[in-house]
């Protein structure tokens, strides 16, 4: 409530009601207003839209998009903290409120949110202009101004309330100009209360000539180079309660003929530990009232303080009228003002410690005075001190008001905190009050049963009939609504038995491929969340995760390929642990290559050739073995090759098997790790030449194709012109054969397994498979002599599903295409997992054959177990990688490798010819029964042996 004013303070504000009433400045004519509406300013939101409606889900990016937009009776809810962007914009509001309906802009946090809304400062202009509006108001705004220019600026505008507002910013270490929170001449009717203003800016509060009814209330002002609050040509101006820190200027100051009341200000200089060359130690009096506006002007109950009370320098507390007085007693004497001031205290800008003279000893009575401090805390009555104040309601000088302590005792919790439902709990409501207050309790304990209440000392029991997490909250209230509480979180009222628990895996999958090694697991909520305490994901390979009590989907990439048990541990609230188990078959994906033959090298007799990751490009994430093709050359005698991982023994295998003066070529597959090297020895009494290439990767750690075996099926026969080619081919000629959208191969397929076969040729040569459409995919195919049958399996990248086969030979030759599967995306695909190299297959030992040592006879089947062994699983495979070697066959002919249980197709798996050995890769699709069935439809009776290096199983998910 205002008090009487000298006349012409009157007519100043007269005048500016009869302005506002005959329609110069704004007016009050407004249109009917909508619907109270919240608009949503959210900048960091990537939902938000300038060109929407502001809601929360869509919210605006701009507060300028918010001001352009805002009706009577709306809140603009601005949304941000520290830790995220502020909204650096220079905001213009010109629209206005109504008394019934006022327009407000809000960073309050909402209840998700964390902080008040920051708003940053630009260069060019204050960060919030009130152009011409009334009936608004702004709240709970921080401000960073790095720029100290203009913050919030008023301008012909009235009603205006502008509440607990922060700018906030380093001190300038130069002179500076700007206004932290500026009133114009042709504004009246604004409050500027309960801010708090750091020292950016060179004036903290200023309010310029003809302003009226200007009331500046509760506000926390500190360090400023030219005033904290200055006042000039206003009329009816309360400056009332402020806290105010002048270490380089003026504290308070009215000038040019103001009027107003001055009074529970406590205005503060300091020591020279403040002053920089922006900041120099100050002449200026803390509180000035000019000689043209103490005519107008009531001072009282103000307090000037010095923050260190034996180095302050020599500066005088008032100027009144242009005389300074050096005291308030001098300055009492002398003007018949502040009759209740003090001086002569040490104080800093924090609530006042205990006993302090500044505590209930206000004028509860003056203009402007407020009944919570700048904090929004009570102004409340300090049982410890004498009311030596004016009026009721006792409050302290400044902007901070001295609360109550109220301590809580440490036992003030339920006992005991958990157990099976129904759940009895106990409380102690232990409590004291530093001033000796009385205190109530009130118990409330969170499952919507009325509160307990009490006085101190009485405690409180309560049982929990519903499972369920609580939390109980006491609250101690003393009689002037002072209050302190404290909650516990965490009550457990459980269930008769412990939440279940569950766990499922599947490999990750992108785009149709997998990451075999990559695990992503399901772990669902259990019906009772609430109560789970924590969870354990133990992977199988020694590591392990905690898991949140919700549904959770953690990854996980096993180390190298195998079969992991992960075993999920929930131990709930009470204690209780549940269990649950899944099984993670860690595996490779093929990579499919482009193949390089750029490692011709010879090796000497039973010598060893090493060959680096790098040579083989296996130095990527995850490679476990690689798919290589083999050409030998200029050999010496004859002989076979073995391949090996670099670093371990040599097993007793074979792969491609060479005799003098023959070009031979095969495919094998190698483990590379643990170093990524690979030795290939050679196992024959003369030197040989090899190149090698690798034509595909298995990776457990890259996105990649799975295995699709087929039954063997022939796709081209030139002699009876299966695949749409009849006769031989010629010569330096080539046939181009679809692959893709046939026989199962899906048009999109990746790679092709194929077995190519040259037969009655006219002359010696060699074959070779290419992708399609490209010069640089391209694998070698059998190599022959004349009137030679010979077949190699390869596997050749597509990408429009056909290849071509080109006969590099002088003269003709039948060729024949047998597909064994393909590779490409993830649905009913196998991934692979790579085996210690071992023979599964000898005739001639009786491996493989449960001991009978016998050749494989003239068109005879031999049936070959290949899973449950050699670490190859006994269940879910579905094709096996082996080579198959033909030693020294007495005649001519060749093998069909196939499942068994499954009718004999028609084609070639390895071809031989009498008296030369015969070596070769064969993928081979296995039976249910896990085994597969070698058939010699030679005319001869024949050794076989057959090498495993790892099988392609699908494996169960979950």
């Amino acid at each position: 409530m205002h008090r009487s004013r000298p006349a012409v303070g009157l007519s100043l504000a007269m005048i500016v009601m009869a302005g506002v009433m005959s329609g110069w400045g704004t007016g009050r004519a407004a249109a009917d207003p909508g619907p109270d509406t919240t608009l949503y300013v959210k900048g960091y939101s990537p939902a938000c839209s300038d060109s929407g409606t502001g809601t929360e889900s869509r919210p605006f990016c701009t507060v300028q998009a918010a001001a352009d937009v805002v009706e009577p009776g709306d809140t603009v809810r601005i949304l941000g903290d520290y830790s995220l962007s502020p909204h650096p914009e220079a905001v213009t509001l010109t629209r206005s409120g109504t008394s019934e309906k006022p327009i407000t802009f809000s960073g309050a946090p909402l209840p998700s949110s964390r902080l008040t809304a920051v708003l940053a400062t630009p260069a060019s202009a204050p960060a919030l202009t009130l152009k011409g509006v009334h009936d608004v108001r702004v709240d709970s705004l921080t401000f960073t101004d790095e720029h100290h220019s203009d913050v919030v600026a008023v301008t012909g505008s009235d009603h205006v309330t502008l509440d607990r507002l922060t700018v906030d910013n380093y001190a300038p270490t130069v002179p500076v100009t700007g206004t932290a929170i500026g009133v114009d001449g042709t504004s009246s009717d604004v409050t500027v209360s309960r801010n708090t203003l750091y020292p950016s800016t060179a004036y903290g509060v200023r309010v310029q000539p003809g302003a009226a009814r200007i009331t500046v209330t509760t506000n926390m002002i500190l360090m400023y180079q030219q005033g904290g609050i200055a006042v000039s040509g206003t009329a009816d101006a309360d400056v009332t309660s402020n806290t105010v820190f002048a270490p380089c200027d003026a504290g308070i100051s009215l000038d040019g003929g103001s009027s107003g009341v001055v009074e529970n200000n406590v205005a503060i200089t300091n020591g020279s530990s403040m002053q920089t060359s922006a900041c120099a130690a100050p002449t200026a009096p803390l509180y000035t009232v000019s000689a043209d506006s103490t005519g107008q002007v009531t001072a009282d109950y103000n307090v000037a303080a010095h923050s260190a009370s034996t180095s302050a320098p020599a500066r005088t507390e008032y100027s009144w009228a242009g005389t300074s007085y050096a005291t308030s007693g001098a300055f009492r004497d002398a003007t018949g003002q502040g009759t209740h001031d003090i001086d002569g205290i040490n104080g800093y800008p924090t609530t006042p410690s205990e006993h302090s003279p500044l505590i209930d000893s206000a004028d509860a009575t003056a203009p402007g005075e407020l009944g919570t401090d700048a904090q929004g805390r009570p102004r409340v009555d300090d049982l410890l001190v004498d009311n030596t104040g004016n009026g009721t309601g006792h409050p302290d000088r400044g902007a901070l008001e001295r609360q109550d302590t109220l301590t809580i005792a440490a036992g003030d919790v339920p006992t005991p905190p958990k157990g099976l439902a129904p759940l009895g709990i106990s409380m102690k409501t232990d409590a004291t009050s530093s001033w000796g207050a009385p205190l109530t309790y009130s118990v409330d304990f969170g499952d919507g049963s009325d509160p307990a209440t009490g006085t101190p000392g009485t405690p409180a029991s309560h049982t929990y009939t519903t499972p369920g997490l609580y939390t109980t909250r006491i609250t101690f209230t003393e009689p002037d609504g002072t209050n302190a509480e404290k909650s516990y979180a965490g009550v457990a009222a459980g269930t008769a038995t412990p939440p279940a628990t569950a766990l499922s895996v599947a490999p990750d999958t992108a785009s149709g491929q997998v990451n075999a090694g990559f695990a992503r697991f399901t772990v669902p909520a259990p019906a009772d969340s609430w109560e789970v305490g924590y969870r354990t994901l133990s992977y199988g390979d020694g590591t392990q995760d905690n898991l949140a009590a919700g549904a959770q989907q953690p990854t996980h990439q096993y180390p190298a390929p195998g079969s992991y048990t992960a075993t999920l541990t929930q131990t709930d609230l009470l204690g209780r642990t549940t269990t649950a188990t899944t099984v993670f078959h860690a595996a490779d994906a093929f990579v499919a290559m482009t193949p390089q033959y750029d490692t011709e090298k010879t090796i000497a007799a039973h010598g060893v050739l090493k060959l680096s990751a790098a040579t083989l490009r296996v130095d990527s994430d995850g490679v476990d073995a690689a798919q290589l093709q083999i050409v030998t050359s200029d050999a010496k005698a004859s002989g076979a090759l073995t391949l090996y991982t670099h670093g371990t023994s040599r097993p007793g295998t074979a792969g491609v098997s060479f005799e003098p003066g023959r070009t031979a070529t095969g495919e094998t597959t190698v483990k590379v790790t643990p170093t990524g090297a690979v030795d290939v020895y050679n196992g024959s009494s003369g030197a040989v030449t090899v190149d090698v290439a690798t034509v595909g990767l298995q990776s457990h750690a890259q996105y990649a194709d799975t295995y699709h075996p087929v039954t063997p099926v022939r796709l081209l026969d030139t002699r009876t012109g299966t695949g749409g080619v009849r006769g031989p081919v010629a010569g330096g000629h080539s046939v181009t054969l679809t692959v893709g959208g046939t026989h199962g191969v899906p048009a999109g397929a990746d790679a092709v397994v194929l077995d190519v076969t040259a037969t009655t040729t006219k002359a010696a040569g060699d074959l070779t498979v290419a992708t399609h459409g490209t010069n640089d995919s391209i694998v070698s195919g059998p190599y022959w002599t004349t009137g030679q049958t010979t077949t190699t399996q390869v596997v050749i990248p597509v990408h429009d599903g056909k290849v071509v086969l080109h006969n590099d030979s002088r003269a003709s030759a039948n060729l024949v295409t047998d597909l064994a599967g393909w590779y490409g995306t993830t649905a009913n695909g196998a991934e692979f997992l790579p085996a210690n190299p071992a023979r599964v297959l000898n005739t001639r030992t009786g491996t493989g054959t449960n001991g009978k040592i016998a050749k494989l006879a003239a068109h005879a089947t031999l049936k070959l177990k290949v899973t449950g062994a050699h670490g190859v699983p006994a269940t879910g495979v579905n094709a096996v990688d082996l080579d198959l070697t033909v030693a020294a066959p007495s005649g001519s002919g060749y093998l069909v490798a196939y499942p068994d249980g499954t009718a004999r197709p028609g084609v070639y798996s390895l071809n031989f010819t009498k008296g030369h050995p015969a070596a070769g890769r064969a993928l081979v699709k296995v039976g249910i029964d896990g085994d597969i069935d070698l058939y010699n439809a030679g005319s001869s009776p024949v050794d076989v042996y057959a090498d495993l290096f790892g099988a392609y199983a699908v494996f169960p998910t979950g």
